[in-house]
């Protein structure tokens, strides 16, 4: 279970170690059946839980190494979501790197890119953000039914759009709210439609609760950075009201495997989720 040291800065997890299933997770919505992608959630935090050091940005707390694993989890997916928050305040592109492109060619020979995927209940996205560059084929939107109708003709020039109105009892900030995204229908139809199998979570913090809080979880890597933050404005990697799961049952997390390199550690856990 724990692997110690980390001596590359290239490679710390193969394809093999990772073994991501590809089989989809049964879950049920409005008591019927439905099938999810394997989700598995990248975040970087601070040793005092901090996600970001100033107005949402992640200043100070990356390094080489995280980065180098950020690329590898995406090379070893079908998809990478995050959330229209993170789009706005982080140059999002979750294009493979060439150095990383014939491995994945030998796992995903159909798909040299992953799928990248927002979803965003109003779709105030910006328009000349680098996450568009990569072709309409290679990005989805997902819009939840109060995204005006002019918004959603303007991003379908960038993206594939699919329009969903939540109209059950969770939504992108694990509150019931008219208008917003159905995230468990959304996981459904990046399941079937658009043949996602693992799906990378790269946040932002209310959206991995939505998930987390749902029990659409299956694990989660954690950086943690050898860094003290502090402020009450800067958010942690997962967000959600009040006390957000802590007045039940909380989710489980199973250490299975820590690196380390100086003193930056790599943490991969499986998620116990009780819901």
């Amino acid at each position: 279970m724990f692997n110690g040291l980390y001596t590359s800065h290239d490679l710390i997890y193969t394809f093999e170690e990772l073994g991501f299933s590809i089989d989809g997770v049964p879950f049920f919505q409005l008591g019927e059946p439905r099938t999810r992608p394997y989700i598995v959630f990248n975040m970087v935090s601070s040793v005092d839980g901090k996600a970001t050091t100033h107005a949402g940005e992640l200043t100070g707390l990356g390094s080489r190494p995280d980065r180098k694993l950020m690329q590898r989890l995406r090379s070893q997916v079908d998809g990478v979501l995050v959330g229209g928050g993170t789009l706005r305040v982080d140059p999002f592109i979750p294009t493979i790197p060439q150095e990383l492109a014939e491995e994945r060619s030998l796992h995903f020979p159909d798909h040299p890119q992953p799928l990248g995927i927002v979803v965003s209940n109003r779709g105030n996205l910006p328009a000349e953000h680098q996450f568009w560059a990569a072709g309409r084929d290679l990005r989805v939107v997902f819009l939840g039914g109060s995204a005006l109708e002019s918004v959603e003709r303007q991003l379908s020039q960038k993206a594939i759009v699919v329009q969903l109105l939540n109209d059950t009892s969770y939504s992108a900030n694990g509150e019931a709210a008219s208008g917003e995204v159905d995230l468990g229908e959304m996981l459904h139809i990046l399941f079937t439609r658009f043949g996602v199998r693992r799906l990378l979570v790269e946040g932002g913090p209310s959206l991995n609760y939505a998930f987390i809080s749902q029990g659409w979880c299956d694990e989660l890597f954690l950086t943690l950075s050898p860094r003290l933050v502090g402020g009450v404005e800067n958010s942690s990697v997962i967000a959600g009201a009040g006390y957000g799961m802590g007045t039940g049952d909380l989710p489980k997390l199973k250490l299975r495997s820590l690196y380390h390199h100086e003193d930056e550690l790599f943490l991969r856990y499986q998620i116990q989720s009780p819901a």
